[in-house]
């Protein structure tokens, strides 16, 4: 499978390590926010390879430099530690050791390829084009707690000139690349509304304010914003993926909680999205009730040109013509990898998709499927790319 790729002799060496290192971060998912071992395992590799480690206090993510010459610039790449709060369904002899917990979204998979390419670049620094920083970032899947926003807070992007990311997926054949020029990811934020009415009797509902009507008015107005307040040629998604409310069936229910995102392709959709969101809301307080809303999120992630051009060089380099998509679609999830994009020196980074499936293999599986799979051949291609940035 690997000898349709221009790997690297040396690299290849590395193939058995990639998949033991995998493996062994996929037997330890750990939450947002909660990566000790995870973070520890990358950690102690980075160290032993002779990379300066810098660690933050309080938080798991970390940075790891190798200077080879203060005259060159300083190139970042980015990787996700953090896991999803599901069972392992895979069923293998490496599958999750951590009950509830998996990397269904194959931040195992990031990591590995990290690791990977920081391990043959400090074998082979003579190679080196550049001065390379290896961010390990945690708390990505979950908006709600503090990931890349806190690591550019704490100084990860200080004097980084550009900054890259890649994504798997599974349900591109292993070693397919899609990338493009301009937006590849959505501009996505969670939302949470809270709204307290008055409780009363079932009989005498007129007593009463009725929270769970008045939350299902706020969702059904948000569905019409969509359909007719925003651009019909630019994506807008609102989704509400929680519902609660009420605490017996012959009362009118005095308190809901509802959850859930909202996703757009472009900043005046977005701000289209979250003014109505706000202003619905506050008609709720004409009403009577008292209701709240709060958002977290991340902006989309824009590819630079120049950056973009890199990324295209690099994978050309390394795969089939037919597998590079230079002008491929973006996604509609959202990635806080945007926020180290903005944080570079004029903004030039990019992020691409990496092919980790494999049809003949049944691999085809979309992320946060369960169970989840992937061709480990991807993991070397992966390094190649970022080697290749990293000497050019």
């Amino acid at each position: 499978m690997l000898s349709k790729f221009e790997l690297n002799e040396n690299l290849l060496s590395l193939q058995e390590y990639s998949v033991k290192t995998r493996r062994d971060l996929h037997m330890i998912p750990e939450l947002s926010g909660e990566e000790y071992k995870t973070s520890k395992y990358c950690k102690t590799l980075m160290a032993e390879y002779g990379y300066t480690v810098v660690s933050y206090d309080g938080y798991t993510g970390f940075i790891a430099d190798l200077i080879v010459d203060p005259a060159f610039s300083l190139v970042g790449f980015r990787a996700d530690m953090d896991a999803l709060e599901m069972d392992d369904l895979t069923d293998n002899e490496y599958s999750s050791t951590h009950e509830g917990r998996s990397h269904n979204c194959g931040h195992d998979t990031h990591m590995t390829i990290l690791l990977t390419a920081a391990k043959y670049l400090a074998a082979n620094q003579s190679e080196l084009r550049h001065n390379v920083r290896f961010i390990f970032q945690m708390a990505e899947e979950d908006m709600r707690v503090d990931g890349a926003n806190k690591m550019v807070e704490l100084g990860c992007m200080e004097g980084v000139n550009e900054v890259y990311a890649l994504h798997n997926d599974a349900a591109m054949e292993c070693g397919a690349v899609r990338v493009n020029n301009s937006i590849m990811s959505s501009y996505g934020y969670a939302w949470t509304l809270d709204i307290e009415g008055v409780s009363a009797h079932g009989s005498t509902p007129h007593k009463g304010l009725d929270a769970i009507r008045e939350g299902a008015r706020i969702i059904e107005d948000m569905d019409y914003i969509v359909a007719k307040q925003t651009n019909p040629f630019s994506p807008a998604v609102f989704v509400c993926g929680l519902f609660n409310g009420g605490t017996i069936p012959n009362a009118v229910a005095a308190n809901v909680q509802a959850r859930g995102t909202i996703r757009s392709m472009d900043s005046e959709t977005n701000e289209i999205l979250q003014k109505s969101f706000e202003g619905i809301v506050a008609q709720s307080e004409l009403r009577g009730y008292k209701t709240s809303i709060n958002y977290c999120g991340y902006p989309a992630v824009i590819n630079h040109e120049s950056a973009y051009q890199r990324v295209v060089k690099a994978a050309s380099e390394t795969i089939p013509a037919e597998l590079l998509d230079a002008t491929g679609s973006p996604m509609t999830g959202s990635e806080d990898f945007s926020l180290m994009v903005e944080a570079a020196q004029n903004k030039q980074g990019a992020m691409f998709f990496l092919g980790s499936g494999n049809s003949a293999k049944g691999i085809n599986n979309y992320l946060h499927s369960n169970p989840y799979f992937v061709d480990e051949d991807f993991l070397l291609v992966g390094a190649q790319i970022f080697i290749n940035i990293a000497t050019s």
